[in-house]
């Protein structure tokens, strides 16, 4: 019979927890263009007609083509992040808007701070990664309301 050595266990077990945390560590990917589902969202009012985001991802820096149809028109948001950085102030309709993006855990959560208000999005995709679930908070003077976007892959 053949004797393991301690130094071969110490080894095999090393490469094992380096594996498990690595699977562990496993980001989704959101890279993809995203429309709403409307039966499946719900917003505190009727909510907009439609939403399509269109993501591309590389590593933990995100571009985000945001836009929303409304009974008044069509309006874009072109937003560019990173996950894990600082701060990144931008332009949304001529307002400045200041977002931090971190992961927790599978989810991504964006947070925009306008003038007078705050929109926190949580982002999950779905384990297929065709459905992508964001629970959306936003903070406007002492007015809060919470809304679920459901949207799916194209």
């Amino acid at each position: 019979m053949k004797k393991i050595s301690v130094r071969s266990v110490a080894i095999a077990l090393s490469f094992c927890l380096c594996a498990f945390i690595a699977a562990a560590q496993t980001k989704p990917n959101l890279t993809g263009t995203w429309k709403m589902n409307s039966s499946k969202s719900k917003f505190v009012n009727n909510g907009p007609s439609m939403i399509t985001i269109k993501f591309d991802q590389n590593d933990s820096s995100f571009t985000e083509l945001f836009t929303i149809t409304e009974n008044n028109g069509e309006r874009k948001a072109d937003l560019k992040y990173t996950a894990g950085a600082e701060e990144t102030t931008t332009q949304i309709e001529d307002f400045p808007v200041q977002i931090t993006a971190k992961w927790e855990g599978e989810t991504l959560v964006i947070e925009m701070k306008f003038e007078d208000s705050l929109l926190v999005r949580k982002i999950t995709i779905s384990s297929d990664g065709k459905t992508m679930t964001m629970a959306v908070h936003r903070t406007k003077g002492e007015n809060v309301s919470d809304e679920t976007v459901v949207l799916e892959k194209q």
